[in-house]
């Protein structure tokens, strides 16, 4: 992961007056740290050619800079960058696809539709290719192919409780023996939790910067 390539955004994999690189304060966003970074976001997006910095951070294998790229899309008021730079980094098995689905909630209008399409082809991935096993391990985490797959669809079926159009869907298909199985993959993981506790953290961060937080689909 060359960070040259993230432009102002590289300031968030330093510590600087933090005890640990800022992303990191990102993967819970359960502590005052937290608004330190964003701030390093914000900062990061008046710097100038967002677009292009926001698309290296989703173009990266690596799922720390999809975590950066995440708030900034969150942070982006007028709607001026790529919704689906987050799906691709979804679909490609980020290890923080339940965090990038959240964000996907709060700023994409399509994710209904989205999402509906992702379930009914059982959530296919497709993890990058040109990494070496260890490399692998490290940008992406330590699921395989199957635990990618029901990591997307644990938090997609979270996700969709808080979304009012999809409430029945998700519900109805826990009973499905497919997903049922699929699901199960997941448990270890335990992303339905990761997305319920991230959903809250980042209505509350963003709540006391003066933002409402709000699914953008009914």
């Amino acid at each position: 992961m060359a960070l040259d390539q993230f432009g102002p955004f590289a300031v968030m994999f330093e510590e600087g007056e933090l005890d640990v690189p800022g992303y990191l304060r990102l993967l819970h966003l359960h502590t005052p740290e937290s608004q330190i970074v964003i701030d390093r976001v914000e900062r990061a997006l008046s710097a100038g050619d967002p677009a292009r910095w926001v698309a290296a951070l989703f173009r990266d294998a690596d799922w720390r800079p999809h975590l950066v790229g995440a708030i900034a899309l969150l942070l982006d008021q007028g709607e001026t960058l790529d919704r689906n730079l987050l799906w691709c980094a979804i679909d490609s098995g980020s290890w923080v696809t339940p965090q990038l689905i959240v964000a996907a909630v709060f700023v994409d209008p399509s994710f209904p539709e989205k999402a509906r399409v992702r379930v009914d082809e059982q959530c296919p991935v497709l993890v990058p290719v040109s990494l070496t096993p260890a490399e692998r391990h490290s940008a992406t985490g330590p699921d395989g192919l199957l635990g990618r797959r029901a990591k997307m669809l644990a938090s997609i079926l979270a996700a969709s409780a808080s979304i009012r159009s999809l409430e029945r869907w998700a519900s109805d298909l826990q009973r499905d023996v497919r997903i049922e199985h699929l699901l199960k993959e997941d448990e270890w993981n335990g992303s339905d939790k990761i997305v319920a506790s991230w959903m809250t953290n980042v209505r509350r961060a963003f709540l006391e910067r003066g933002h409402i937080l709000a699914p953008k689909a009914t």
